[in-house]
């Protein structure tokens, strides 16, 4: 569908209601008690860098690698999958049932329609399926080996969605964009219209600062 217009769904608390990528890592790390252990310890050398905007995101990747460390490819999809299963099994529901109305919605009336999260791709896949959006177009981000655990290799966050969207076929402009956070500001420069998902107060107050517009908000999350 060339002419179709691209409309672009956030994932991670725009669709969903909680941060995938984050519980899901939390999670590995508590299976076994010597990986927290190791974090707990590693706290005094990177509790600092998460008051520098330049290193603000290493003790996240830090923790990641500590949560794979030891893990082949192979194994983290399926401990991927197997969290997928474990979500859909339980009783609280992951996914906002309007967010989901309106992705589909836009399928209806012929839209291009895809998602571009800063979740693990196998893991994003995986909630999506179960969740009956599978058919529905990921860009999502990609670990790469480092040391015996993974890092970050393309994170599809901020400024990086653009290439990344593009190199999928759905370069900018685009008609739509959904988002929750204002680290999508990139995005949402390059679309036609836009609407945040239950924002905070800052992140509203920040995207209306920096396009000098009002938000469409939608009260998706209560």
């Amino acid at each position: 569908m060339p002419d179709a217009n691209v409309v672009v769904f956030d994932f991670d608390l725009t669709l969903t209601r909680w941060e995938t990528a984050r519980r899901f890592f939390k999670g590995l790390l508590r299976r076994q008690p010597w990986r927290l252990a190791a974090l707990i310890v590693a706290l005094p050398l990177l509790a600092p860098m998460l008051l520098v905007p330049r290193t603000r995101r290493l003790p996240m990747r830090c923790a990641v690698w500590l949560a794979t460390f030891g893990r082949s490819r192979e194994a983290m999809q399926a401990l991927a999958q197997a969290h997928a299963d474990a979500v859909f099994a339980g009783d609280e529901a992951l996914f906002i049932a309007p967010a989901v109305a309106r992705l589909r919605e836009h399928l209806v009336q012929g839209d291009r329609v895809v998602i571009a999260t800063g979740c693990w791709e196998p893991l994003a896949r995986a909630l999506l399926v179960h969740g009956g959006l599978g058919e529905v177009p990921l860009v999502a981000s990609t670990l790469r080996p480092l040391c015996g655990g993974w890092v970050s290799e393309q994170h599809c966050l901020g400024e990086n969605k653009i290439p990344m969207l593009a190199a999928r076929g759905c370069a900018p402009p685009w008609a739509m964009a959904y988002t929750d956070h204002h680290a999508d500001l990139p995005l949402l420069r390059h679309s036609a219209q836009w609407c945040l998902v239950s924002p905070t107060p800052d992140c509203l107050q920040r995207i209306e600062t920096a396009l000098a517009t009002r938000a469409q908000v939608l009260a998706w999350r209560g």
